[in-house]
């Protein structure tokens, strides 16, 4: 790719903490101020086709070893998305350990961003 062009899916880790808040930054009181600890994943797509009606999937490996795959329709071009884990679900999944982003259309794998720490889980049976 270019220096100029974007990929056409991309991902970025946000740390929730309070002085995310406005209300932290212009100093006004908010009931959540000491609770809002977590991470969010912004996830952004830049698809060539006009009439996108595609499928992202988002898997998920948490601090505490369990896992989850978060699926959202797409009916959009381009657009962005943000999955965030805050405040209890945060302590108790332990945090974002790494996640992979696909995009799916008609069965056919269209893109996909893999976070660096991500790699295939090898099962092994009894």
């Amino acid at each position: 790719m270019g220096g100029c062009s974007r990929a056409p899916l991309e991902c970025r880790t946000e740390y929730l903490r309070p002085d995310y808040l406005a209300s932290w930054q212009i100093s006004t009181p908010d009931p959540c101020l000491d609770c809002f600890y977590g991470e969010q994943i912004v996830v952004r797509w830049d698809l060539p086709r006009r009439d996108v009606e595609a499928t992202l999937l988002l898997h998920l490996r948490y601090g505490n070893r369990e896992t989850e795959t978060v699926m959202r329709s797409l009916h959009t071009p381009k657009g962005y998305w943000t999955y965030r884990l805050v405040n209890d679900p945060y302590w108790c999944k332990e945090g974002i350990l790494s996640y992979r982003a696909e995009i799916w259309q008609n069965g056919e794998l269209l893109t996909d961003w893999t976070h660096h720490l991500y790699t295939e889980l090898i099962e092994f049976s009894d």
